[in-house]
């Protein structure tokens, strides 16, 4: 009688840890799991009130690239973007500059991830910002199948950011 209390125990405990913990991808949240190409599928940022704005417009661009040696490289364009009418990135006008600075932003550098923080921080080795070469930028981030997502705090506005990105295939 003593040996069956015993199995059923422990049957009852497995079966509660296997409803207690998600399986398959839902748990991914290591740097092994972020290691990959992804696209953009989504830049908002996302005001007090909860009203979602995109960042990069409706149809953003981007791939973000983690590689198993700690490196990224990360680049979000706006789909709009204007041609230059002089056929010369060089020689763009005031307008066409100003739209390509505000509608495009790219960085690369080293990564970490810390596990147990669900978090990985970039170290920006140099950026189309000037401003971020040699920072660091942490983000806490869920892996979902397929889908990445971060959030970004943007000054003490009360402003954030929301990025979405999708395994690319």
């Amino acid at each position: 009688m003593k040996r069956l209390s015993t199995l059923t125990a422990a049957t009852t405990l497995l079966l509660l840890l296997a409803l207690a913990v998600p399986a398959g991808d839902a748990t991914a949240q290591s740097a092994k799991d972020l290691v990959g190409t992804w696209t953009v599928v989504a830049v908002d940022t996302i005001d007090a009130s909860g009203k979602k704005t995109p960042q990069f417009g409706s149809d953003p661009r981007g791939s973000l690239i983690f590689d198993s040696n700690g490196r990224y490289s990360l680049t979000l364009i706006r789909a709009s973007l204007p041609k230059f009418a002089s056929d010369n990135r060089a020689k763009g006008t005031a307008e066409e500059n100003q739209a390509v600075v505000a509608g495009s932003i790219a960085h690369f550098g080293k990564y970490a991830v810390d596990e147990k923080d669900k978090a990985f921080t970039f170290h920006l080795e140099a950026s189309t910002y000037p401003n971020w070469d040699g920072i660091a930028q942490k983000r806490a981030f869920t892996i979902s199948g397929d889908e990445l997502k971060y959030g970004i705090a943007v000054g003490t506005t009360g402003v954030r950011a929301e990025v979405v990105w999708k395994r690319a295939k």
